[in-house]
């Protein structure tokens, strides 16, 4: 089985070669049996046996990789330079009609390789098209006065290498940088595609539930009037009055997306004062070491705070895997932006789905990271960026950048 694909780098340059090979021998026996042109049989069938022999090792050598790397691809294209070298020597040098076929390997290095290596390719044909013109025979300069001729094929394949390198190179690079540049679109838009799905079944959750939750509430005030002094009671109604504040804060948070003004700003002591309650009220065990060192103002968006209560709850959820109960809170002003940086003392993040966390779900003992992926949206949608590694003493560290609003008077 070979790996590589005919649409790879390395597999269009060993389809092309092997079109190469078979157009050579085409064109030496048409050349030696049907227009009855001086070559030198031999020789040129034993290159052309060669190459044939480095085609076919070239394929078994990369029949388990699905593209090559840039040094390779560049070994690979330099042996094509050499083998079209020696046939052209051995059939006429630089008066060969097919010289400018040199020209080729700088084509290809132009659109798949680096620069560096594109230089080395062009500097290799400029080499054997200097060679091919100094060891051209006498007779072909002067016969018919064809010497200005030959130089003026040399300068214009000087002048072609340097126009192939200039301009395919940097539009090759266009083209990769455009490429690059779709496929984040691509992977934005089917995030996008994910959070809608993900906020439109939260939404028609939301809504089945709001009944449900009625109905017990009205079935917990029957039992708190036929039993008031149950010790489930508290509990009970604690817990329902936190469902009806979460779907009374859904509500408010679709009006205020419903709603055409633009956000206002907040401070960050007011976001971090909410987060100290909120986090009270769901991990009462967990004591918040807060550092302010400045105070800003940033974009009151209605999910600023459920993004970085996530970040939050996930800080006291890796703590709770280590009996920890401190999360270390640092807010400062870096470069005009507010940095809010959170630290757990818990396990850290595994390595292999560092990159990954946030960006798309990854199953993981307590879920699919489905929080971190939402806040991550809310984050970025306010033009901010959430970096997350580990900490080399504690767990795990999760660093928010936020833009810096400023309160209109």
């Amino acid at each position: 089985m070979i790996s590589f694909s005919p649409q790879s780098a390395i597999g269009r340059l060993l389809l092309l070669r092997t079109i190469a090979i078979l157009i050579q021998l085409i064109l030496v026996l048409a050349a030696a049996f049907w227009f009855d042109k001086s070559i030198e049989l031999l020789p040129v069938l034993t290159v052309i046996a060669v190459e044939s022999c480095f085609q076919l090792f070239s394929v078994f050598a990369y029949r388990k990789t699905s593209e090559a790397a840039p040094s390779g691809m560049m070994l690979q294209l330099l042996a094509d330079i050499i083998f079209m070298t020696i046939l052209l020597s051995l059939s006429g040098g630089a008066s060969n009609a097919f010289v400018s076929m040199l020209i080729i390997p700088i084509v290809i290095a132009a659109v798949t390789l680096p620069s560096q290596f594109v230089l080395v390719i062009a500097l290799s044909s400029l080499v054997a098209y200097g060679y091919l013109f100094v060891t051209m025979g006498a007779h072909h300069l002067h016969h018919m006065d064809m010497q200005l001729h030959f130089k003026g094929m040399w300068a214009n394949f000087v002048l072609s290498v340097i126009i192939v390198v200039l301009v395919v190179m940097a539009m090759a690079k266009q083209l990769r940088i455009r490429e690059q540049s779709l496929a984040k679109v691509r992977e934005k838009q089917l995030k996008n595609e994910q959070l809608i799905a993900l906020g439109s079944a939260a939404a028609q959750a939301t809504h089945q539930l709001a009944t449900p939750l009625a109905n017990i509430n009205l079935l917990f005030e029957e039992i708190k009037e036929d039993h008031p002094t149950h010790p489930a009671l508290e509990d009970m109604g604690r817990a329902i009055q936190s469902c009806k504040e979460q779907l009374d804060l859904f509500r408010t948070q679709t009006e205020k997306f419903k709603s055409s003004r633009a956000f206002g700003v907040q401070s960050t002591q007011e976001i971090l004062s909410e987060l100290t309650t909120l986090m009270a009220l769901q991990y009462p065990e967990q004591v918040l070491n807060i550092e302010v060192d400045s105070e800003a103002s940033v974009t009151d968006d209605p999910m600023l705070i459920p993004a970085l209560l996530n970040i939050f709850s996930n800080a006291a959820q890796a703590n709770d895997k280590t009996n920890a109960k401190d999360i270390c809170v640092s807010s400062k002003i870096e470069n005009n932006k507010w940095a809010l940086t959170i630290t757990d003392h818990g396990p850290g993040i595994d390595p292999k789905k560092m990159e990954r966390l946030g960006h798309t779900i990854v199953k993981s003992e307590s879920g699919l990271g489905m929080a971190l992926v939402l806040s991550h949206a809310s984050i970025e949608r306010l033009k901010g960026n959430i970096q997350l590694e580990n900490h080399p003493q504690f767990g795990a560290t999760t660093k928010i950048v936020l833009p810096i609003k400023i309160k209109k008077p």
